[in-house]
């Protein structure tokens, strides 16, 4: 049995993956706000509870959702030591966990996600690590099979490694795509008009590096095309950006 800490988007996937699970089935989760723990508890027909200290101590794993920053407030509320606890944080080091379970590890999924969507089918790599003396190790990795066919056993470096990948690959990526959003908006051209090019951007990187895959003025070394275009930009935050992404590329471009 299960016991989920947090209300947020990695919560609410694990609570829909586990949704009907004989081997692991949720039956009570914790938020600091009641509504947010009452509507994961809905999807497993668990307990909902918005004080920690009604943990139940029958429960043997225990896993915490929480935002990297929450941990220093919550860890220290545990009404009794844990027999496992797992988080799933990609850069909070598991030993925070040391003082507060007998085991501890990490279940940390690779993906982006939205509470408000049904996450239930969507493909999640987990990045899986324990300390050493684990002795819920082999209960961990069948929870993370459990919740998907993608598992990876990593060190906490790796993990951390990881996490940055994710951020220049997902973060920063979408960051770029609310500049694209914004610069067709003030043309009053849609956004969908870009969703076949990202689309293409994504599948070539199944069948080739990076490095290869890059296309653009910045690539081709295209003076002419990359004033004309930083010209276009009136927000110096942009134009920076525009010249500082255009000198990687050129810096690493293969022709």
């Amino acid at each position: 049995m299960i016991t989920l800490i947090g209300s947020g988007n990695v919560a609410t996937w694990m609570a829909q993956r586990l949704q009907g699970s004989s081997r692991f089935p949720v039956t009570q989760v914790y938020s600091r706000r009641l509504e947010n723990a009452r509507r994961i508890a809905a999807l497993s027909d668990s307990e909902a509870i918005d004080d920690i200290r009604q943990l139940k101590p029958g429960n043997q794993l225990f896993v915490f959702a929480l935002a990297d920053n929450a941990y220093e407030a919550v860890l220290p509320q545990l009404p009794f030591r844990l027999p496992a606890a797992f988080m799933t944080s990609g850069t909070v080091s598991c030993q925070r966990l040391k003082n507060y379970a007998d085991s501890y590890g990490v279940i940390y999924p690779l993906q982006t996600f939205t509470k408000s969507q049904d996450m239930r089918a969507m493909e999640v790599p987990l990045c899986i690590e324990s300390d050493n003396a684990c002795r819920f190790k082999s209960q961990m990795w069948d929870l993370a099979r459990e919740l998907s066919p993608k598992c990876y056993e990593v060190s906490e470096t790796q993990r951390a490694r990881m996490h940055l990948a994710a951020v220049f690959a997902c973060n920063f990526s979408n960051a770029m795509c609310r500049i694209a959003y914004d610069l067709l908006q003030e043309k009053g051209l849609p956004f969908e008009i870009l969703l076949p090019l990202l689309h293409q951007t994504v599948d070539k990187l199944e069948v080739m590096p990076p490095a290869e895959a890059q296309t653009g003025p910045a690539a081709r070394r295209d003076e002419n095309v990359m004033r004309a275009q930083l010209s276009e930009l009136d927000d110096e935050r942009l134009r920076q950006l525009y010249r500082m992404m255009s000198e990687f590329i050129c810096g690493t471009a293969i022709i």
